[in-house]
């Protein structure tokens, strides 16, 4: 299975305390407090990022999303007021992959996006070494490849191929069942795929995947990825990793204050919650590396049954580690330095 590196993802960050003038806040919808059918407007900042997807040995089973790159994304109105061009979310996005693939021209990317960045803004200007995967709709018009030009024809050559029977109409054609091991559960789901071509670019082969859930699951769903000599359940997994960056975006806010930095200049805005994004990929690195080495397990009984250390895990090891060094590099010595170390990184941890 190809290894999909780049991960698109949006960012909406709550501010909490309002103040006369803040630069880059935009009134967008809250992704915590809105649902499926009700969109709740929120007052904040929006970022594009875009993160590194990894597995790790230790534990294959749980990609992890590390952001690298940043865009804070200012409306029509802001971006008036700034003084600077309006740029949309994809666009933004698609400056931020081509940056990435320029750095890394030998080696092929795959980009991971939800709808919003799954439009044509994004798939009609990728970068050569990349490719992507995200959603369609389930009446998205498809088209078969465009026939060669005939001989004493007039006109303009045809662009699009015959009219493709819709993702929704795929499911009513012979499926197949699979099992899918995505989103930390296994599900059975029926699946239909085929090769085809969207309106917007008739040019670009897509592997399309029509996926139902015969119990429980997520509905009628439909995928697409320009690999198009990729299986279904290739660009079915692709995209439930895209889920680490929702996980990613949480640790973030919870445990490194990523929503709480109120700037009141850009340079400000712009530089300090990008650094709490980074340091969470600096402190996964250093946890795979050398933190996991001083990881103790909670001897709460309740968390007896826990398969894996979470991020506050990690960042509650890095700060024992480093309130012990400290006090190493003081001096301590004599019979009771062990276990007044030992007692000092309790604490830190407690508090935590």
């Amino acid at each position: 299975m190809r290894n999909p590196l780049p991960l698109f993802a949006a960012s909406t960050i709550p501010l909490t305390h309002r103040g006369r003038v803040r630069v880059g806040p935009v009134v967008h919808r809250h992704p915590l407090l809105s649902g499926r059918g009700k969109a709740i407007p929120s007052w904040g900042h929006n970022w594009v990022v875009v993160g590194v997807i990894v597995r790790f040995s230790r534990w294959p089973d749980r990609p992890f999303c590390l952001p690298i790159l940043f865009r804070l994304y200012p409306n029509k109105q802001e971006a008036a007021k700034q003084r600077r061009r309006y740029r949309p979310r994809p666009e933004l996005a698609v400056e931020m992959l081509h940056r990435l693939c320029r750095h890394r021209k030998l080696r092929r990317f795959h980009a991971v996006a939800d709808s919003a960045y799954g439009g044509q803004r994004v798939l009609c200007h990728l970068p050569s070494n990349c490719d992507l995967a995200s959603r369609l709709g389930l009446i998205a018009r498809l088209y078969g490849p465009a026939p060669a030009p005939s001989r004493g024809r007039r006109g303009r050559p045809r662009r699009r191929g015959d009219r493709l029977p819709t993702p929704e109409a795929m499911l009513a054609e012979r499926c197949r069942r699979v099992t899918l091991d995505i989103y930390g559960r296994t599900e059975q789901a029926r699946v239909s795929d085929r090769v085809a071509r969207v309106y917007a670019a008739p040019e670009q082969p897509l592997r399309v995947v029509t996926v139902e859930a015969l119990r429980g699951g997520r509905g009628r769903e439909v995928f697409y990825s320009t690999a198009a000599d990729a299986t279904a359940e290739d660009v079915i997994q692709w995209y439930a990793w895209r889920w680490s960056e929702e996980v990613t975006f949480h640790d973030a806010k919870q445990q490194l204050g990523f929503e709480d930095p109120q700037g009141w200049t850009r340079q400000a805005v712009e530089h300090t919650a990008p650094v709490a994004m980074l340091l969470y990929s600096l402190i996964v690195l250093w946890f795979v590396r050398e933190g996991h080495r001083h990881y103790r397990e909670s001897p709460l009984p309740w968390y007896r049954s826990k398969a894996r250390p979470s991020f506050r895990d990690m960042l509650v090891t890095l700060r024992r580690a480093s309130v012990r060094q400290q006090v190493l590099s003081l001096g301590l010595s004599g019979p009771g330095s062990r276990t007044s170390l030992a007692a000092l990184g309790d604490a830190v941890a407690a508090v935590l």
